[in-house]
């Protein structure tokens, strides 16, 4: 079997167009803005482009590659924010409040050094 077929087809690695692009063409490129190019790309990766088809292919290659960058920084910071939000609560698998027949579920209890004994939710912060 093919290689680069088993690794689409388990999910560990790339999707058909991608093999697509490797082994056929690469076809219709944006630019920047969005635009299509014109000019198709009639090569593949595996033939290698020619010097036109490459500088043709180079702004959306950036693009790509920025966008995936201010995607990272994006979901780090949100991630960030959830720790800071989150870091001085306690998580009890009792519920306080239901009682023998209720459903039970989660309490989420703020840390607070000064007033041991005062709670607030989560909602409330």
């Amino acid at each position: 079997a093919n290689s680069i077929d088993m690794m689409v087809k388990s999910g560990a690695r790339g999707n058909m167009m991608q093999v697509r692009q490797i082994a056929g063409m690469r076809g219709l490129v944006a630019n920047p803005r969005g635009d299509m190019i014109p000019r198709p790309i009639k090569s593949n990766f595996r033939e290698g482009l020619a010097m036109l088809e490459y500088f043709i292919a180079t702004p959306g290659a950036r693009k790509g590659l920025v966008d995936t960058a201010l995607r990272t920084a994006d979901s780090g910071y949100l991630t960030r924010r959830l720790v800071d939000v989150s870091q001085e609560l306690i998580i009890n698998d009792v519920d306080p409040f239901a009682s023998e027949m209720g459903v039970r579920g989660i309490w989420i209890d703020e840390v607070r050094p000064d007033e041991p004994n005062r709670r607030s939710h989560l909602e409330t912060r």
